[in-house]
């Protein structure tokens, strides 16, 4: 693939580009007040919030990154999927209409809703904080990576386009324009991942089963990082976790980190009712459940033909995309995965945002509560935050984004869902719990990801390289050890 400048690439990138700033612009006239900002008034209608979801959830990490750790890993890569899929079962049973009953705009205000505490609010607000900036690395290291080929531009300077137009969306016009930048943006996800699907199909002559099987026999499926195996082994666990037990980590992490993701959380209060809580999850579920079906026929696709780049896995989609209908197959998907990128990142910054300019300058600090104020704190806020996303999304270049995106739901999962669970259905947490607890999971999985493989390579002192399955345990048990200790009452 030439990497070079093309001039229909730009074309239908500026397209999809100006559609979604329009979009920002016309949605800041709507924004008046701190609702209309965090969570769009609450008056979204739980279909259109349902494909919001699906378009918020469904990122860099869904599209890009999933496609090449199949290609690189078989059955290991798909375990992405399948993990981010299940999460959403767990969301619906468990989160969905008591989040809704119990908060007002951030994570922070559903815990306070119980524990009218400073601490508690505190401890949510950073821990927000924290995941929503992990989650931003692999969105804008996805963005760089597909500017390069799209553009021609280096990937630094794609990071800071993506930077710099995510900031202009979200300080323009909140909640309101991120929830139709997302809802378009997740339907024509879905329509580019099928007609990929269906390209590749076409192009090998055969209906998806026939395909999936005739991978599973082949004798050599060749690997992008060197030699082959048999198409079993390549559709069965193992190729890239050779630990069951960092397999199972990985698993617990991405199972139990959507349901704990801030920019996931607000989502439910966007939508006027618990019950329409509780529907547009099931739309999402839907929305995403068939979009990571098709995803395992973009990665065996991408091994098939050998349209991957052995340096950048993010680009093997893109590059499937340019073997099967040449460059303008190419752009439209670069440019749609472009979109799903700027769509994530708002609702990342949405978040931390809130974790800010609400939860801390407005409630813990206890500062000035006029609307006029808390907008402009908050718009200040996504500033910085898309700035410092900028810089560390140039120093993660090179990375997996859905491997990144799978670290983020393991603090996720570690930090926050047990925090949730107990105080929605265990009458016995207590204020003393939920915080140590937050902070435990917090800084425990932070602390092993830094110990791992992943950071430290062979030299790593904790042998596995997701943290979920040690620190989501310990922080459940010190939440529910220091609850029990706690003689005070609950407030």
């Amino acid at each position: 693939m030439d990497y070079s400048f093309h001039p229909l690439a730009f074309l239908l990138f500026a397209i999809i580009v100006g559609i979604t700033l329009a979009i920002s612009f016309w949605a800041a006239r709507r924004v008046k007040t701190s609702s209309h900002y965090y969570v769009a008034g609450g008056g979204v209608k739980w279909l259109m919030n349902g494909i919001a979801f699906a378009g918020d959830y469904l990122s860099a990490a869904s599209f890009l990154g999933i496609a090449g750790l199949i290609a690189f890993s078989g059955f290991d890569g798909f375990m992405y999927s399948i993990g981010f899929l299940a999460g959403w079962v767990v969301a619906l049973l468990l989160v969905a209409e008591p989040l809704r009953r119990m908060g007002k705009y951030t994570f922070g205000d559903a815990l306070v809703s119980i524990f009218q505490s400073k601490r508690v609010r505190l401890a949510a607000a950073v821990s927000t904080l924290v995941v929503s900036i992990f989650y931003l690395i692999p969105q804008i290291v996805g963005a760089g990576s597909i500017v390069q080929p799209l553009l021609g531009l280096q990937y630094e300077v794609g990071v800071v386009i993506v930077g710099g137009l995510v900031i202009l969306i979200v300080a323009t016009a909140g909640m309101v324009s991120t929830t139709y930048v997302q809802f378009i943006k997740g339907f024509l996800l879905l329509l580019a991942a099928l007609g990929l699907t269906i390209g590749v199909l076409v192009v090998v002559g055969k209906d998806p089963i026939s395909f999936i099987t005739s991978i599973l026999n082949n004798k050599s499926v060749l690997l992008p990082s060197g030699g082959s195996v048999t198409g079993d082994v390549f559709l069965s666990p193992g190729l890239k976790y050779h630990n069951p037990t960092d397999f199972a980590s990985l698993a617990l992490g991405l199972i139990l980190g959507t349901a704990a993701l801030p920019h996931v959380l607000i989502r439910y209060y966007t939508v006027p009712t618990p019950a329409d809580a509780r529907k547009s999850t099931v739309v999402a579920i839907g929305a995403i459940g068939v979009f990571y079906i098709l995803t395992l026929f973009l990665g065996l696709g991408a091994n098939y033909f050998r349209t991957y780049d052995v340096t950048n896995q993010n680009l093997s989609a893109p590059l499937l995309a340019n073997f099967i209908g040449g460059e303008v197959f190419f752009s439209l998907i670069s440019s749609i995965a472009f979109a799903t990128i700027l769509g994530t990142v708002s609702g990342l910054i949405m978040a931390a945002a809130g974790a800010i300019a609400h939860d801390i300058y407005t409630e813990y600090l206890g500062k000035e509560r006029s609307d006029a104020t808390i907008l402009r704190i908050s718009k200040i806020t996504a500033v910085g935050v898309g700035i410092l996303a900028i810089a560390l999304g140039i120093v993660a270049k090179g990375q997996n984004v859905a491997f990144l995106v799978g670290l983020a739901f393991a603090i996720a999962a570690s930090a926050n869902l047990p925090a949730l669970l107990c105080t929605i259905y265990w009458k016995g947490a207590k204020e003393r719990g939920i915080v140590a607890g937050i902070w435990t999971g917090l800084a425990s999985s932070i602390l092993l990801i830094l110990l791992s493989p992943t950071v430290m390579g062979a030299a790593a002192i904790f042998p596995l390289e997701n943290p979920g399955i040690v620190s989501i345990p310990l922080s459940l048990a010190v939440t529910i050890i220091l609850s029990l200790t706690d003689k005070k009452p609950r407030s």
